[in-house]
């Protein structure tokens, strides 16, 4: 390689590639950045004006993370004068098992969760429905990440310490050798140590050119803002499990009012949209279930929006190493809110310290299919 040469090169110039390339640098490697369509993009996973922020998870493994990212997301406010968090905490409903155990969880991890009986509830939510005897969850670590003002911190810094992000740029090939790698793109190549694969939902065509097929389905979700700008500090919402397709989600988004939507998405992703429309039906049905369940909040609609994300067969993450290859893909529709911390997590793996076990290609909930149409469950 040339003494020129980056160290690594990132795939992908969404939270997981910016947050990765702005760790990197922190250690002292040179770091490029590739993206096809560039950071933030309407028809890439980590486009949009928010996303939802919580420690309300089963899973050990995501309570720590998510404690982790409020201090990155904080310093990154500290440095470059963006307000990225909006904590008004999170409501949580559904099946009493799952929610003993995300209680159970977040307090094992020193986490502040409590009860809710429908009193509560309706006092912390005025315009939520609570069914009789309904009990639910609140914690105050929880409520919205500006998705756009967080991928703009994340580039600045990463430009201020150094990485180069090329885009609109698109990668065509990966060819590790035994002393390098080649990645060609539509405008040039560049040779490099390694490469970090952050393309989303183009992250499955890459690995299985390189011969890594994995159970990725990218899907197509759809989000709906809400004109209601007198609720921009209520609580985050999450209704687990409303039916046999999944759940809902929601949390206010200041100067606008509040995002609603389900946590499942659509099948139907094309590498090559350059813009999604709206899907009418399921904008109608996400305005359904809130006259049922949130009657008092407004359903004037501002805005809706559908993006991709990339399912895994059992909704987690894959960050792990082949040879040169970090992969670093599979957000399942729960990624953001981790941003920086997820560039720790990817450059520990990189530097040999061994994924998690939640992370790893061999976990025996990769060995079968993913759907597209399948919900956040994590």
């Amino acid at each position: 390689m040339s003494a020129n040469a980056p160290d690594t090169v990132v795939v992908g110039g969404g939270v997981f590639g910016l947050a990765t390339a702005l760790e990197l640098a922190g250690r002292r490697q040179r770091v490029t950045v590739l993206d096809r369509l560039g950071s933030g993009h309407p028809v890439t996973s980590s486009t949009g004006l928010s996303r939802s922020i919580r420690i309300a998870y089963d899973q050990p493994f995501y309570v720590q993370l998510a404690q982790e990212a409020f201090g990155g997301w904080r310093k990154l406010e500290s440095e470059t004068g963006r307000t990225i968090l909006h904590l008004t905490g999170q409501i949580d409903l559904g099946p009493a098992a799952k929610m003993e155990s995300i209680l159970r969880t977040v307090r094992e991890l020193a986490g502040t969760i409590r009860e809710c009986g429908a009193d509560e509830l309706k006092r912390r939510m005025p315009e939520l429905a609570p069914r009789p005897g309904e009990v639910g969850l609140f914690h105050p670590d929880g409520g919205t990440v500006l998705a756009e003002q967080g991928l703009s911190a994340l580039a600045e810094a990463a430009k201020a310490a150094g990485v180069t992000i090329l885009a609109p740029e698109r990668v065509i090939e990966i060819d590790p050798d035994a002393s390098s790698v080649r990645v060609v793109t539509d405008r040039r190549e560049i040779e490099t140590g390694r490469v970090v694969i952050a393309a989303g939902p183009w992250s499955g065509a890459l690995l299985a050119d390189l011969g890594i097929p994995l159970p990725l389905a990218p899907a197509v979700a759809q989000v709906t803002f809400l004109d209601a700008p007198d609720v921009t500090e209520r609580p985050g919402i999450a209704e687990w499990e409303v039916d046999a397709s999944g759940g809902v989600y929601g949390h206010p988004v200041p100067g606008i009012g509040y995002k609603i939507a389900f946590d499942a998405g659509a099948a139907g992703w094309n590498p090559d949209v350059t813009e999604w429309q709206p899907d009418v039906d399921e904008e109608r049905r996400i305005l359904e279930w809130l006259a049922r369940r949130m009657p008092g909040m407004p359903r004037k609609v501002q805005r809706t929006q559908r993006h991709p994300w990339t399912m895994t067969p059992d909704a987690d993450f894959v960050v792990d190493n082949r040879g040169p290859l970090t992969l670093a893909c599979g957000c399942s529709g729960h990624a953001f809110k981790f941003g920086p911390a997820l560039g720790r997590l990817v450059a520990d793996v990189m530097e040999g310290r061994g994924a998690p076990p939640e992370m790893r290609l061999d976990r025996p909930g990769l060995q079968r299919g993913a759907s597209p149409t399948a919900p956040i469950v994590r």
